[in-house]
């Protein structure tokens, strides 16, 4: 990796740490930011992405079962020989609850009220970071890299790397749809899972197994 590129790397890195920062002490300080309410109240307006797909999107973003598949792959890499890559996976995965779960109780957000939007699913944690967000952008985002690093056929490239793709763009949306996160924990749940997705990926090019 070159020095401009690692260069330009902690620059996004220290980036998103200042966004992730100041996210997290306004959500601390408010219950809701600035066009919070009124970004919520019209996409729950809208059709798309509607209750199936949502809750779909919300089941597979969910931090268990992202623990659950995390491991999984972590495995499968292991066996078929990319084993730096599955112990970098791996320490991320130990990280992601520990820091979700950190900054939640920090926080301390409530939740959207029902006086205020339509409450279309169910909670049991602070509001802030949406964490079905912050979990998918961390291993949602790690499949779409391995969709470009690994040695994979075209087809199962594309699959992979679309898929991927979708629930990352579909995870934030469909939160605030269900009425049970606010916009600004959503960008602060995309900001947090990145934080910690930039030094997974820039760990795997430098120290994983050359292709």
């Amino acid at each position: 990796m070159s020095t401009r590129l690692t260069a330009s790397a902690a620059l996004l890195w220290l980036l998103l740490l200042g966004l992730s920062i100041t996210l997290s002490v306004l959500a601390a300080l408010h219950d809701t930011l600035p066009a919070d309410t009124r970004i919520a109240t019209w996409a729950q307006g809208l059709a798309f992405p509607g209750q199936i797909l949502a809750d779909a999107v919300r089941t597979m973003t969910s931090t268990q079962l992202i623990l659950a598949g995390g491991g999984a792959l972590a495995i499968i890499l292991w066996l078929r020989g990319f084993r730096r890559e599955a112990l970098i996976l791996a320490a991320g995965l130990i990280i992601l609850p520990l820091l979700q779960f950190g900054i939640k109780e920090i926080v301390d957000r409530p939740r959207p009220s029902e006086d205020i939007v339509d409450l279309r699913g169910s909670f049991s944690s602070p509001s802030f970071p949406s964490g079905h967000v912050m979990s998918s952008t961390y291993y949602y985002g790690f499949l779409a890299y391995l969709a470009v690093a690994l040695p994979l056929a075209t087809p199962a490239r594309a699959v992979l790397a679309a898929f991927s793709t979708a629930v990352l763009l579909l995870a934030g949306p469909a939160n605030v749809w269900l009425g049970v996160h606010w916009p600004s924990d959503v960008l602060g749940g995309y900001a947090w899972g990145l934080l910690l997705l930039l030094p997974v990926i820039l760990a795997c090019q430098r120290f994983g197994r050359r292709r």
